[in-house]
């Protein structure tokens, strides 16, 4: 039986529509998928949630990789990346739900040092028990060493956990690792039949 919830964040507790904020510093459809490809697909970018770059890193590799016309746009961009987060409400509602029936809930996150500017964001914040974050770790999912840093610093059982995330390759190495694991589609009735499945007792609707 699980018996807490490790969420992760983007995709899951928050909406990341990179696409719209590219667009919204752009002219073109073209200019906003090459801006989205400079920066949010770059390794820099990968490295900035490992703790080993900064955004002023990551804007300087996306400008020698842009045409000059979107190097202000790429700034702009960098800068405002975080005002493009938005909480998914189907999400936070099961985890409102959660938190009401006694199940503690953690946070397993790639994320960058803005976090801490943006983690109000997340509305069950105050309700977590604990965080862990690669760039304080220096280390990202899907690398079992993060998940055993998770067990360890917070008291956990894998075999009592149930892990959500929206990528592939961090599920599989979560269930590698022990635990549970769903990967979320938007489907928010399959992810509470997998909930109730595992013995968490989700409603199942809202």
């Amino acid at each position: 039986m699980s018996k807490a919830v490790i969420f992760d964040m983007g995709g899951i507790l928050l909406d990341f529509p990179m696409l719209e904020l590219t667009a919204a510093y752009s002219d073109t459809p073209e200019d906003a998928r090459l801006l989205d490809q400079a920066i949010f697909k770059s390794p820099e970018w990968v490295a900035m949630d490992r703790g080993i770059v900064s955004e002023d890193q990551v804007l300087s590799a996306a400008r020698e990789r842009l045409p000059e016309r979107l190097h202000g746009g790429a700034a702009q961009v960098i800068e405002h990346w975080d005002e493009f987060l938005f909480p998914k409400p189907e999400m936070n509602a099961l985890a409102r739900e959660l938190n009401a029936l006694g199940v503690p809930l953690y946070l397993l996150s790639n994320t960058s040092a803005r976090f801490y500017r943006f983690r109000e964001k997340i509305e069950i914040w105050p309700l977590l028990k604990g965080a862990l974050l690669s760039f304080e770790e220096k280390l990202l999912k899907p690398d079992p060493e993060l998940y055993r840093r998770l067990f360890s610093r917070f008291g956990l059982a894998p075999g009592e956990c149930f892990f959500i995330d929206d990528l592939h390759l961090n599920v599989e190495a979560a269930r590698w690792c022990g635990m549970e694991s769903f990967r979320y589609e938007n489907d928010i009735s399959r992810l509470r039949a997998a909930l109730r499945q595992a013995g968490i007792p989700a409603a199942a609707e809202c």
